[in-house]
C-alpha cells in the first residue's frame, strides 16, 4: 500500500500587519493568525486567509474558543443580514472584522485592503 503525504511549505515568520483598525499577527498557538481590532480579537486559520486574500473565499470565520468573529468582503454580506444592513453604505470590495450584535470591529478599503490582502500571501499553513 502506498502512502501519500501531503506537500508541507515550510513555516516562513510572517510580521504582523496594521492599518485600518485591524491588526494581524501570527498566533502563540502554530497554525493560527490573531486579528485584533481594539480589545477584541480572534483567531483565523491562516490557510483561510490566505485563501480570502486570493479571493477563493468571500467569509473567514474564527476558531477556537474566543469570541465568534468574520472576515468578510462587503459584497459577501447575505442581503437580510444584520451584517448587510451595518455595511450598506461601504464599497463592496472593502473588507470588514465583525463580531456579532456590534459594529463592524475595522474596515478596510483602498490601498490598506490592498496591503492587507497582499500580507495573506505571505502565510503558510
Amino acid at each position: 500500500m502506498a502512502l501519500w503525504r501531503r506537500k508541507t511549505t515550510p513555516a516562513v515568520p510572517v510580521p504582523p500587519w496594521k492599518g485600518g483598525g485591524l491588526r494581524a499577527a501570527p498566533g502563540e498557538i502554530p497554525g493560527k493568525i490573531l486579528l485584533s481590532a481594539g480589545s477584541v480579537q480572534a483567531a483565523v486559520s491562516p490557510r483561510e486567509l490566505r485563501d480570502f486574500g486570493r479571493g477563493r473565499l468571500d467569509i473567514v470565520e474564527s476558531l477556537g474558543t474566543g469570541p465568534l468573529a468574520f472576515l468578510f468582503r462587503v459584497s459577501a454580506a447575505a442581503p437580510t443580514s444584520i451584517a448587510k444592513e451595518q455595511v450598506r453604505d461601504l464599497p463592496k470590495d472593502a473588507v470588514v472584522l465583525a463580531f456579532p450584535e456590534t459594529p463592524p470591529a475595522a474596515i478596510l478599503t483602498g490601498t490598506e485592503r490592498d496591503s492587507f490582502l497582499e500580507w495573506t500571501q505571505q502565510l503558510t499553513d
